[in-house]
């Protein structure tokens, strides 16, 4: 990495040599600075995943680099920050006016999930994971981080010397390798145990595009053609099932390639003050894999599942269309139609699996069918702006969707929405904004007459709504204030409250709430010294419903509407979460080469589950629950700079962060769940992430000209 890093440097100074040459002597330009220094850091922490989640915090150099160049033809621009680092950032662009330009870039992206993972599996790293099981020693277990390393590499080239025509290209190349998390069943019910598993990332996403067209001040199209291709050195997991009594397999993502096919294009400057725009696209996304021929099952048994096929050959088609027009016919009022549609055709086969009968692989006694899911979306709406006068404005919107869907519960959704805004600035130190919006949805209903009675397990389908689907009233409002009473003081204030009514829902969401302020006060003049204050509330509660049964051969087991027993009831929750952030900022220009930043803010979320039993029924296990992700934060960040010249300044900073999380899924973890071949094994994935830490840097500032 340092090689690559030396010689893209050295290809810059070369380019500018280039570029001063193209230019002239003298006429080209450089400037920018260079930043190095150190930063030291003290954590404490059990995993400091959490810390460096998509960062890297540790000790050592950091530098930054930016680089200009200008001349009468030519420009110009490199810059990189933490050089060097796992999160290191390189962008060099330039080019020449009016002919073209070109862009090459790297972007590192770390994405630490836990350290000091642990399994009794073995081969950590590879696609076939062995081990003796059970083993409850977790002492003797392997050891392994979770995470990847993410490099994202491209360029582009943009052609404009025939201007107002222009040809681009571009690619770019994503690369992510490391470890992430797939969890599967052990058995055939959840008291047969599950376990977590590390499996390999070795993902290479290739990206070509090619674009042409004409741009002027009137008229604008433009032609795209996209190719991706996406490869995964391994498609299959082997593990080690001690219920089964042999090795398991879990499919990972296959190889698929990706053509998208666009067209845009604008008309401007057309009668009424209209602007007309429009985009087609069509995509393409294709994929063969091998179908698993045997599956694990009791004894170390592998039967065959008999699909009608061996290779599953996945197509999907996008098609999408768009056309918008604005317009402007007097200077009081303006309007916006549009129209959106968008189509999914999945072409991919059906594949029907017909195992014998004694294997125990077969769905509700028959074949197990695959689902296609297609779907077709027509979207239309209008906005009208009228401005009463110079102080007062209005907005009104409608927005229709029609969305038809290949889908068992619901195959039609049509959405309405009204919107209607009103903007004041007839105070000069005072603007006024709010906004109400009515959102009507209603949804065709499939499983009417699902079952044939209350004690067939299809018959509960009649009463479960899924809440993306489901009828729903939506009322939302919205109000920001901005108030600037005097020249260096601010106060700004913004309010929403939405709610969710899910009409016909017996089982599922039965209405949700939303409720944010927002509110922030600055004083001063940033060139002096200037503070801002900020305190934001969110509560956010979801009610639900939904129905036990313990009993299946009760006569109206699956009847929602039956009285309570015991074993078979409805119940009901109430998911709550409460969101607060306060922060603190101030910037101080304590002399013409002294300045001090400081910030500080704590977040803090809390969720709680309460629970209510159907009268009759068995509350013994519904126990409310007070820590469901719960979380503290709290940062303070404190930087100095002082200008021993115009070149050359020196900068010392101080960060603190301490970060404290509770869910009743982690809290007193155990990597054990059970015994024997039931048991569970945990892997310790994002269980612990606490963590304290100190961060003290120094850095040096060279600006030169």
């Amino acid at each position: 990495m340092k090689c690559k890093l030396l010689a893209i440097l050295i290809a810059n100074m070369f380019v500018v040599t280039v570029a001063e040459a193209a230019d002239g002597a003298g006429d080209f330009t450089t400037y920018g600075s260079l930043s190095v220094g150190y930063r030291a850091v003290n954590d404490h922490t059990k995993d400091g995943a959490r810390l460096n989640e998509y960062r890297d915090v540790s000790d050592g150099p950091v530098g930054v680099l930016d680089l200009h160049g200008r001349g009468n033809s030519t420009y110009l621009d490199f810059y990189g920050e933490n050089l060097g680092r796992d999160d290191m950032l390189l962008d060099f662009k330039g080019g020449a006016y009016g002919m073209g330009k070109f862009r090459l870039y790297r972007d590192d992206i770390v994405h630490n999930i836990t350290f000091g993972a642990r399994t009794p599996l073995t081969n950590v790293g590879s696609s076939n994971l062995g081990g003796v099981l059970p083993n409850l020693g977790v002492a003797s277990w392997n050891s392994f981080d979770f995470g990847t390393k993410r490099k994202n590499l491209g360029g582009m080239v943009e052609y404009s010397g025939l201007a107002p025509w222009y040809l681009r290209a571009d690619y770019n190349e994503v690369r992510e390798d490391g470890l992430k998390l797939i969890a599967g069943a052990l058995g055939t019910s959840p008291g047969n145990g599950f376990s977590d598993k590390p499996y390999p990332v070795s993902y290479l996403t290739r990206n070509y595009s090619v674009e042409g067209g004409y741009s002027s001040k009137t008229a604008q199209l433009g032609l795209n053609l996209m190719h991706s291709r996406f490869t995964n050195d391994n498609e299959t997991l082997m593990w080690r099932n001690q219920f089964f009594g042999g090795q398991d397999t879990s499919v990972l993502p296959p190889d698929n390639e990706y053509t998208k096919i666009s067209a845009n294009g604008m008309l401007k400057q057309l009668p009424l003050g209209s602007t007309l725009s429009g985009r087609l696209t069509y995509s393409r996304t294709k994929s063969n894999v091998d179908i698993l021929q045997n599956i694990l099952s009791t004894g170390g048994a592998t039967p065959a599942t008999s699909p009608d096929r061996s290779s599953f050959e996945g197509k999907v088609i996008h098609r999408t269309a768009s056309v918008s027009l604005y317009s402007n016919p007097t200077k009081a009022l303006d309007t916006r139609v549009y129209w959106n549609w968008y189509d999914k055709d999945n072409r991919s086969p059906v594949v029907t699996f017909t195992p014998s009968a004694p294997s125990g692989l077969r769905c509700g006694g028959a074949a197990c069918v695959t689902e296609i899911l297609d779907y077709r979306k027509n979207n239309i709406g209008v906005d009208v702006g009228y401005r009463i006068n110079a102080d007062n404005r209005v907005i009104a919107g409608f927005d229709y969707v029609d969305l038809r869907r290949d889908r068992v519960d619901f195959d039609e959704t049509k959405d309405k929405k009204y919107t209607l805004e009103y903007r004041n600035t007839s105070l000069d130190e005072l603007a006024v904004r709010a906004k109400y919006q009515r959102l009507q949805r209603r949804s065709h209903f499939l499983e009417g007459s699902a079952g044939t009675g209350p004690n067939d397990v299809e018959f509960l389908n009649r009463f479960v709504a899924r809440f993306d689907a489901s009828n729903v009233d939506q009322d939302m409002f919205k109000v920001a204030l901005d108030y600037s009473p005097t020249k260096l003081l601010d106060f700004g204030f913004e309010g929403i409250l939405k709610q969710n009514r899910y009409k016909d829902t017996v089982l599922g969401r039965t209405k949700d709430d939303r409720e944010e302020f927002y509110l922030s006060a600055a004083y001063g003049d940033i060139n002096e010294f200037r503070v801002l204050v900020f305190a934001d509330v969110e509560f956010i509660q979801y009610d639900s419903t939904h129905r036990n049964i313990s009993s299946v051969a009760a006569a109206d087991a699956y009847d929602p509407s039956a009285p309570a027993t015991n074993t078979n009831y409805n119940w009901s929750a109430k998911n709550r979460d409460r969101n607060y952030a306060v922060g603190l900022g101030a910037d101080w220009k304590a002399t013409s080469r002294l300045k001090f930043n400081g910030s500080a803010t704590w977040e803090k979320t809390k969720g709680t589950v309460d629970f209510s039993v159907q009268q009759g029924g068995n509350a013994t296990n519904e126990v409310p629950i007070g820590n469901f992700d719960n979380a503290t934060k709290l940062s303070v960040n404190l930087k100095g700079t002082y200008a021993f010249s115009k070149k050359v300044e020196l900068t010392a900073g101080y960060a603190f962060e301490r970060f404290r999380f509770s869910d009743i899924a982690v809290d007193d973890y155990r990597y054990t769940v059970g015994a024997g071949n039931s048991t569970s094994y945990l892997s310790g994935y994002n269980a612990y992430t606490n963590y304290t830490t100190n961060i003290v840097y120094v850095l040096g500032t060279l600006h030169f000209e």
